[in-house]
């Protein structure tokens, strides 16, 4: 009875994500009528101005409200969701905020579609590894060795005769940095460019480049590569029984070491080195504060004790790159590195006392499927975790609170290697070490904010007609010890900017001033 309940429940939402997965595809990829368009503005217009607890630190609610209104004057013609992004994304970045934008979902496929569009090989601008620097774009690196040579290093000076400033400039109009802030913008393309640009531009199976090298141009056209046919080979026993044995070795050394992430090239996300050169500098290197079964507690226990038997008397931590997590994670670090109590963040203030146009706000597909009714349990979380006092509503938050350091705190020399990626969290915490003056900090600034960040909880938003998700931060997250300047982020002491010709090296100029 048992086994028949859960095929049934199984099946029935196996049945229900198909027909939703083909109701949703119909939604985004056909025509809206301009009433739809502009019922679908007016909800992502009132849900920012309901909820966004920073919706006019940098912009005034009169030119806001005019770009709005702008953009519904134009909605004259039906268009298709993608068409719709391309005018809304604008206005939503106008706010400034680097946690708040619209996104453009795609279309759902199932799993064996991914793998068959996995089989059919990269889109042509997916092959390469950009590097943006203020309004240029340069190929740092290419995924097929044969091309290294034609393409590594050259400067893209269009693609299929658009020129690159103005695709630039339409890529960096559809997401946002914190306030006045300009080093995230590149910093987020040199990561992502090739789908913001196939957002603005759609997809195509080849890609005509004009590309400059030193004084000569020339013309390269990229094409969509389809990844070679692997022949299958016949294992003898032997070889089978190895594999086995070297699989479970490899998969118990990975649970081993998953604590510690590992990126996209096989680098771990949280490490502990010291310099080749002097062995008296320890190196910390924290990629991310989130992310699957990571465990930040014991990594920096662990590297805190090693560092003290070590004597170390020069420390350097590493978040570039670092798009920020866990504002507890970022605290603890924070804990051990400077030796007095401190308060990392003020109360987390929000606009309302709940979300406007909850019905929606985006959920799992398997609460939609099943029918779990999750609204009694964020009543009951508003009930015992909200607060109002004179200034307004705001919901707790562990690190409002002023805490101690903690047992092996490092309080030896201290260098904070930054630049326009480290964001949200991550800025936070920079704020901190330098608003106590902890630390001598190198790179470029920081695409988060210095003082304060409209983020928290972050739910999407599903626009009902269309299928856009609007990305809507509801609480204001801010340090306790500001400055009087707004609307940028932590600046470094030494300013160090990295240049194509040191990436194409391999050479670590901002790590080279650390040590």
């Amino acid at each position: 009875m048992k086994t028949t309940l859960i095929t049934l429940l199984f099946t029935s939402s196996l049945i229900l994500s198909c027909t939703s997965k083909k109701a949703f595809n119909t939604k985004i990829t056909s025509k809206h009528s301009p009433t739809e368009l502009q019922q679908d503005l007016s909800i992502a217009k009132s849900s920012l101005e309901q909820n966004h607890p920073g919706l006019y630190w940098y912009i005034s609610k009169k030119d806001l409200d005019f770009k709005f209104d702008s953009l519904k004057k134009t909605l004259k013609d039906s268009l298709t969701s993608l068409e719709f992004y391309r005018k809304l994304a604008p206005v939503v970045a106008s706010v400034k905020c680097g946690h708040t934008k619209m996104t453009y979902p795609g279309i759902k496929v199932s799993k064996f579609q991914k793998d068959s569009l996995k089989k059919a090989g990269d889109r042509p601008l997916s092959q390469l590894y950009y590097f943006v620097d203020s309004n240029r774009l340069f190929i740092k690196s290419v995924n097929k060795k044969e091309l290294l040579d034609t393409l590594k290093g050259a400067e893209i000076l269009s693609i299929d005769n658009i020129p690159t400033s103005e695709i630039i400039e339409k890529c960096e109009s559809l997401y946002s940095s914190d306030g006045y802030n300009q080093t995230f913008y590149p910093a987020v393309l040199t990561r992502s460019f090739d789908v913001y640009y196939y957002l603005n531009y759609g997809k195509s199976d080849s890609s005509k480049l004009s590309l400059k090298r030193t004084d000569s141009t020339y013309n390269f056209t990229v094409k969509k590569i389809n990844p070679p046919k692997k022949e299958k080979k016949l294992a003898t026993p032997e070889e089978v029984g190895k594999k086995k044995i070297a699989d479970k070795q490899a998969k118990k050394l990975k649970r081993k070491k998953r604590y510690k992430g590992i990126d996209k090239f096989g680098e771990p996300l949280l490490d502990l080195k010291y310099d080749s050169v002097n062995n008296q500098t320890a190196i910390i290197t924290v990629k991310s504060f989130s992310f699957d079964h990571a465990n930040f507690r014991k990594f920096f226990r662990q590297s805190f004790k090693e560092i003290k038997d070590k004597n170390i008397d020069h420390l350097i931590l590493d978040v570039r790159n670092n798009g920020g997590g866990s504002l507890m994670a970022c605290n603890r670090l924070f804990r051990y590195l400077y030796n007095q109590p401190h308060q990392f963040t003020g109360k987390a203030y929000t606009k309302n006392s709940y979300l406007k146009h909850i019905k929606y706000q985006d959920k799992p597909a398997t609460v939609k499927a099943l029918g779990i009714i999750t609204y009694p349990l964020s009543i009951l979380s508003k009930l015992i975790l909200e607060r109002k006092d004179s200034i307004g509503y705001y919901s707790y938050i562990p690190t409002a609170h002023s805490v101690k350091p903690l047992k092996n705190v490092y309080e030896g020399k201290l260098s904070v290697l930054i630049n326009g990626y480290s964001f949200s969290a991550t800025s936070l915490l920079s704020a901190n070490l330098q608003s106590v003056k902890r630390g001598t900090f190198i790179g470029e600034e920081t695409g988060g904010g210095y003082n304060q960040c409209s983020a928290g909880r972050i739910p999407y938003l599903n626009l009902p007609n269309t299928g856009l998700k609007l990305r809507l931060p509801i609480k204001v997250i801010d340090i306790v010890k500001k400055r009087e300047l707004y609307g940028r982020g932590v600046f470094p002491d030494v300013i160090i900017r990295e240049r194509l010709e040191d990436l194409l090296n391999k050479r670590d100029v901002v790590m080279e001033k650390a040590k």
